[in-house]
């Protein structure tokens, strides 16, 4: 009886980890990107008509080598709804609306990407010293609305 006790509890306990086992790769979060394209254009010229166009709408500009990101840390009041719904956790704080544009070149044109997200800071825990950073992705047309029009502010041909 002893070892139908400890096979049958070797057996489920075999398939509980192969059941928590991956299935393959990790996806990427859905993501609904805007895309601009400047001809001939420089990568530096682009980047400054961005930086100009985020400047014109308020928004805080953080750059990088081929990345720029512009913050507005003012949530529209009629969003904030389907953001809090979205994001589904009532300890989430410090909301940001963020857009990241991401260049590269090719050829003598640059093409822009752009990726409206949402950055929120999640505490780990109530005695962590440090709270972490989270981003979600916004798939809305709003936000798809938005980072098209600050493409086409800088001077973006599609």
């Amino acid at each position: 009886m002893r070892t139908f006790a400890l096979a049958s509890l070797l057996c489920c306990s075999s398939l509980a980890l192969i059941g928590c086992a991956a299935d393959g790769p990790v996806k990427p979060p859905p993501a609904r990107m805007a895309t601009g394209l400047f001809k001939n254009a420089d990568a530096s010229i682009v980047k400054n008509n961005l930086m100009s166009a985020c400047s014109k709408n308020r928004l805080r500009i953080q750059t990088d080598k081929n990345e720029i990101t512009c913050t507005s840390p003012e949530i529209d009041p009629q969003r904030n709804a389907m953001i809090t719904a979205m994001i589904n956790n009532e300890w989430a704080l410090q909301y940001k609306d963020v857009v990241g544009f991401t260049l590269s070149t090719e050829g003598p044109d640059v093409r822009v990407l752009a990726n409206s997200y949402l950055e929120f800071v999640m505490p780990k825990g109530l005695m962590a010293d440090a709270p972490a950073k989270s981003t979600r992705n916004l798939l809305d047309d709003a936000s798809f609305i938005k980072a098209q029009q600050l493409l086409k502010a800088a001077g973006a041909a599609e």
